[in-house]
């Protein structure tokens, strides 16, 4: 089963657009520099096209803006203090975390027939804590982390 790498993939991408150039210094007060996917691709060392796909669920999602041209390129929508890994993951992966068995219960099995409302529960906590973790991680928190 292949884990699911479009959150580590987008937050990439945000914290790219959250320190390229070098927005420390740099901006003024909600103004990031556009920068080009290709740029952005370029970091996490995969096609443009990729990235492209990426930042259209990240626009669509109010976390990015785009200007198109020369000179064109992508921005942070808002600043980085204001955007969580939670609302990443919910612009890229808005899919549950975990799903249950497609197939129907066999009814003739005491394990199949209660696995839903054994396990139901559990996945709903670990959703929970997930999410409440991610809520706490700020774009600025992992920002900050570069040297």
């Amino acid at each position: 089963m292949a884990a699911n790498s479009r959150l580590a993939m987008a937050t990439h991408i945000m914290v790219g657009l959250g320190y390229l150039p070098d927005h420390s210094s740099s901006h003024q007060e909600g103004h990031w520099p556009w920068v080009s996917s290709g740029l952005l691709a370029k970091s996490i060392n995969t096609n443009p096209v990729v990235v492209r796909r990426m930042l259209l669920d990240l626009k669509k999602a109010g976390l990015v803006k785009a200007l198109e041209g020369k000179g064109g390129g992508v921005a942070l929508a808002k600043p980085p203090d204001q955007i969580t890994l939670l609302d990443i993951l919910k612009a890229v992966g808005g899919e549950t975390l975990f799903s249950f068995n497609p197939n129907p219960p066999n009814k003739d099995c005491p394990v199949s027939v209660h696995m839903y409302q054994l396990i139901e529960p559990v996945f709903f906590s670990v959703s929970e804590s997930l999410e409440a973790s991610l809520g706490k991680t700020s774009l600025s928190d992992l920002i900050a982390g570069i040297p």
